[in-house]
């Protein structure tokens, strides 16, 4: 009888304790995180799939781990832990890439496709545009409607530049697209 009380007691404790992330509505206050053009399959999984350590029950929300926002592991940790890491270890990995996932792409939801911050290439021109302006030459000009992931693989290859394959190198040097004649198309 007194370990049926201790049980019943330790449930009433567990009970009264904090909410977490699983036990609130999250979407209820955070609606603009779950709406968008894409949206991240974790976010259908529940909140507490990744931020397991957020105590909402009271705002502001306190955070009951080291890792920022309650992540659940490190960021790269919790991509990883539902997206293929192989694609990413390559030769040539894109700087952004080594900042962490969340530097091009929303972990929630986005008005831009594969949940990328903004559009191709203002995207990309945000870190390179810069050294495309210095480039005088028309390699990169965008004007044609091109996008840079024509040519780069935004995150890892094992081609120098992130280029993806089809692009070999001219005889001045240079890079250039080597596309399949009209006629094999």
């Amino acid at each position: 009888m007194v370990g049926y009380m201790i049980a019943l007691s330790a449930l009433a404790l567990l009970a009264a304790a904090p909410g977490v992330a699983e036990e609130i509505d999250c979407v209820s206050c955070h609606q603009d995180l779950t709406a968008g053009k894409s949206v991240h399959q974790a976010v259908s999984m529940g909140c507490v799939v990744c931020h397991s350590a957020v105590d909402a029950s009271d705002v502001p929300h306190m955070i009951t781990n080291k890792n920022p926002k309650g992540l659940s592991s490190k960021m790269r940790d919790l991509c990883y832990s539902c997206h293929d890491k192989k694609p990413f270890m390559k030769i040539t990995v894109h700087g952004a890439l080594r900042l962490g996932c969340t530097t091009c792409h929303d972990p929630h939801a986005s008005k831009h496709a594969r949940l990328l911050k903004e559009a191709v290439p203002r995207l990309c021109l945000d870190c390179h545009r810069e050294r495309l302006m210095a480039d005088k030459s028309k390699t990169h000009d965008l004007s044609s409607g091109a996008v840079c992931s024509s040519c780069h693989n935004p995150h890892a290859t094992d081609a120098p530049k992130l280029f993806i394959s089809g692009l070999q190198g001219g005889a001045d040097g240079r890079t250039a697209l080597v596309l399949p004649s009209p006629a094999s198309r």
